[in-house]
């Protein structure tokens, strides 16, 4: 019914009832994660959550914001309110409170109008923002641990191209595990059944993994067999090269070439892939694609990507232990997991994610 009395000076960044781990917490406190697709502000201020921490998303007319999803007044929820007529604040829905870009409360309708304005001290609990690829980013700590995944061709591209944004998802799952999944280049010929996996063709060749200055490098080719777009068509095999770039911890480009019959020539997609850890085992998932296949139509793209997602998330929801193992002698590995050793690997040995708890 109340807090103590001493709740103020025992308050941490750490969210109480948190399934992460608080020195992981910690850790992935200080990279950028996807909070909202910009599209979604457009009518006003959205609820989000990252890390197990609620979280208000909003556009001034400085630039995105991300706060906690409290006002510092009377704990009310500001994804419940509105922006002011100018642009510039966040309104709280219960006593009007105006907030800036920044948290800042910069003026209290209850107040005589002759009153000082709001102390310094009358601010919300602001995180970083960044909006990039038609996505805020929030990140959680001062100072990021790395920077922004860097993709300029979903920048700037010409007409030849087609944006597709795909419809944010939810997974019961690890951002890991969901990462993993993505890189993973067994599983296709066994799960993508109703999409592109070819089972006649299951073997794995010995692919290229560089590590880079953002994540991991994967390049190699496949033999998928085409469904969906060309029905009239029937099923056929179809030459493609995909090159993944990983950028740590859970942001993946993946680029496919697909290849015509004469062997050289190509058409080219990227599916930008990044999963949000909501808590220790909810993981929103942000998609954008690029297209220059010619009669490619935003509909028919995010159909195609939504049914490939459904194949996948009932084996990434059914995996166990639902943590990602980072003690690499708990789970068996074959040849065509060189990409997810080495991802585990690197989030320990680059990060310290996963390591034991100091006990007192």
């Amino acid at each position: 019914m109340y807090e103590p009395t001493d709740q103020a000076s025992t308050a941490t960044e750490y969210p109480a009832g948190s399934q992460i781990r608080e020195s992981d917490w910690h850790i992935l406190a200080g990279f950028w994660h996807p909070v909202a697709f910009s599209s979604d502000l457009a009518d006003g201020p959205v609820a989000s959550k990252l890390l197990d921490v609620d979280l208000v998303v909003y556009r001034t007319s400085e630039g995105a914001a991300v706060a906690r999803d409290l006002c510092v007044h009377r704990g009310s929820k500001l994804s419940r309110g509105w922006m002011s007529d100018d642009g510039a604040c966040i309104v709280c829905p219960y006593h009007g409170l105006h907030y800036d870009r920044s948290g800042q409360c910069t003026w209290i309708p209850a107040n005589d109008p002759d009153s000082p304005p709001p102390a310094k001290t009358m601010r919300l609990i602001s995180y970083l923002a960044a909006e990039r690829y038609g996505i805020v980013w929030a990140c959680m700590k001062p100072e990021p641990l790395r920077p922004l995944p860097e993709w300029p061709h979903l920048d700037e591209f010409g007409p030849e191209w087609l944006r597709i944004q795909i419809p944010k998802g939810t997974w019961a799952a690890t951002a890991s595990r969901h990462c993993e999944n993505f890189n993973d280049i067994a599983h296709i010929s066994w799960v993508h059944m109703k999409t592109f996996g070819n089972r006649a063709r299951p073997v794995v060749p010995d692919y290229t993994l560089e590590q880079t200055d953002y994540g991991l490098y994967m390049a190699l080719p496949y033999i998928e067999v085409e469904r969906g777009f060309n029905d009239d068509l029937g099923e056929r095999e179809r030459e493609v090269f995909y090159r993944h770039h990983l950028t740590y911890p859970f942001a993946t480009d993946l680029r496919v070439d697909y290849y015509e019959d004469d062997g050289e020539s190509f058409v080219t997609s990227h599916f930008f892939d990044i999963g949000s850890p909501v808590s220790a085992r909810t993981t929103d998932i942000y998609q954008v694609s690029l297209t220059n296949i010619p009669g490619a139509t935003v509909e028919d793209y995010a159909e195609y990507q939504l049914v490939t997602n459904s194949e996948d998330i009932v084996i990434v929801e059914s995996q166990r232990p639902e943590n990602v193992p980072l003690n690499l002698a708990a789970e068996t590995h074959i040849r065509a997991d060189r990409l997810s050793v080495r991802y585990r690997r690197d989030l320990v040995e680059m990060f310290g994610l996963g390591a034991p708890e100091m006990v007192a």
